[in-house]
């Protein structure tokens, strides 16, 4: 049983190297009926629900330092907290399978950072709430709401269904942010 176990892993991880190599997995009567063209493939949240995650911690402890606003600074201390609570169970989840997460930030959060750092006072309050808060949190949802939709791991789809809610509410307190700083 534990052998099958192994090379049913085994098997999954060289189809999902596969697909993420862009491969194509035969379609015919022996093909699983999950398997999705052009949907959105396991790995690929992976990575960027992983990068995304790293990228806002990141950028909310950079905020715990160059905000000027309290309240900035207590939003940029919640995400902390809620993020890495998720990055957490993310890495569980893909430690689980064999895989490892992405080490690196993708250059476009690199780039994001870099923006943000180089903002100072009331300008990177608003820079942060407009790009990490609303923008990427945006990008967010939409990704996990695809992937609650579209993932064939059923835990995988499980976790961004069960994170989608925090955040909306990231979403929503930015807005509100947003709002009051104008």
């Amino acid at each position: 049983m534990k052998t099958l176990r192994t090379l049913t892993r085994a098997l999954m991880l060289v189809c999902a190297a596969a697909l993420a190599a862009g491969c194509s997995i035969p379609q015919g009567p022996a093909a699983p009926a999950t398997v999705r063209p052009g949907g959105l493939q396991d790995p690929q949240f992976i990575d960027a629900a992983a990068g995304n995650g790293r990228y806002e911690v990141q950028a909310s402890r950079l905020a715990m330092y160059r905000a000027t606003s309290p309240q900035v600074r207590s939003y940029a201390q919640m995400l902390i907290d809620h993020h890495t609570m998720a990055n957490s169970e993310l890495m569980d989840l893909v430690r689980a399978r064999g895989m490892r997460l992405p080490g690196v930030l993708p250059r476009d959060k690199r780039a994001k950072l870099d923006r943000l750092a180089s903002a100072a006072g009331s300008e990177f309050d608003r820079l942060y709430i407009r790009i990490v808060g609303i923008e990427d949190h945006q990008s967010d949802i939409a990704l996990f709401e695809r992937a609650s939709r579209e993932l064939r791991d059923p835990e995988l789809r499980t976790w961004a269904s069960r994170t989608l809610p925090a955040l909306r509410s990231h979403l929503d307190a930015a807005q509100s942010l947003g709002s009051a700083m104008r």
